[in-house]
């Protein structure tokens, strides 16, 4: 079987291509039908129980946020911000271990840039 006899098979079978049977189709709507999900029925407010505890305010915040991670995450951001715009610029480099150059002067980390264009 050569290449072109390939082609012509795929060609013909592209233009001739089979409709599916009405039996089919209602399997599978029926099959999709079933694995929706059903609306869950509204309940009416209950008063609360006595006994019942009421989630205490870090839970209701976690809450308002998504969670205990992303409220982490935030409570982590917000700490690191506000120690970077509280310390003075002398004292940066007790964060970035001696990167910074207290004299004002621009620290250069790539004294060279040239091996970003060199080949090999």
């Amino acid at each position: 079987m050569t290449t072109d006899d390939l082609d012509g098979l795929l060609a013909d079978a592209a233009r001739t291509r089979p409709d599916p049977s009405p039996a089919f189709m209602d399997r599978v709507l029926a099959d999709a039908l079933a694995l929706q999900p059903q609306p869950v029925a509204l309940q009416p407010a209950s008063p609360r129980r006595a006994g019942a505890p009421r989630p205490g305010l870090l839970s209701r915040l976690a809450g308002l946020f998504g969670g205990g991670p992303v409220l982490a995450g935030v409570c982590s951001a917000a700490l690191v911000g506000g120690a970077l715009g509280y310390l003075s610029p002398g004292t940066y480099d007790y964060v970035t271990g001696g990167l910074a150059d207290t004299t004002g002067d621009p620290v250069d980390l790539f004294p060279t840039s040239d091996f970003l264009s060199s080949e090999g």
